[in-house]
């Protein structure tokens, strides 16, 4: 079976000025049609048939796989954004920063901090990629993830209770920027 959303047309923007007329819905619609599409009637008529169908207990399994699939979906476009805009940010920065950053990025826990760097109410990367400080920290948590005396899992752990430790100065800003 085809894609029913697939655009018909050939033209420029995959039909859309071919006289494509959209989704399945639509596309049987006559010009008769055109006051009630254009007064929002055609689309509760649709509504109201999609809901009937999607009632029918035949159709709850194909609907619930349907949704998963979009919800699989739009979360792997979700991290493949995310992805793109970390990259975005490293590329950007200075070739120091990048220089500096570099070694960590194959570790998923490192790469996570660093990711953070992109939380700089400035937008400066690069500060935080510079921070000899900053870069003495994730060069000891990898030598100790090397080395074995530390799991990623634990790291991921020991960190996320540093940062929410209620004896920490920040406490009442991580309670703000969490909830």
């Amino acid at each position: 079976m085809s894609d029913p959303w697939a655009p018909s047309g050939s033209g420029v923007n995959g039909g859309i000025t071919s006289g494509d007329m959209g989704g399945p819905a639509l596309q049987n619609a006559t010009r008769g049609d055109l006051p009630a599409i254009m007064n929002g009637d055609f689309g509760k008529a649709f509504e109201q048939s999609f809901k009937e169908y999607a009632q029918r207990p035949e159709n709850k399994a194909l609907l619930e796989r349907h949704q998963k699939k979009e919800f699989k979906k739009a979360a792997r476009l979700s991290r493949k954004s995310k992805y793109a805009e970390f990259q975005n940010q490293v590329l950007c920065a200075d070739y120091d920063a990048q220089k500096n950053v570099a070694p960590y990025l194959e570790n998923r826990v490192l790469r996570r901090v660093i990711n953070t760097f992109c939380n700089d109410p400035n937008n400066d990367f690069s500060k935080w990629a510079n921070n000899k400080e900053v870069l003495n920290l994730l060069e000891s948590a990898k030598r100790m993830m090397d080395e074995g005396r530390l799991t990623e899992d634990e790291a991921e752990e020991m960190m996320f209770q540093i940062v929410s430790s209620p004896d920490q100065k920040w406490h009442h800003e991580w309670n703000l920027k969490t909830k």
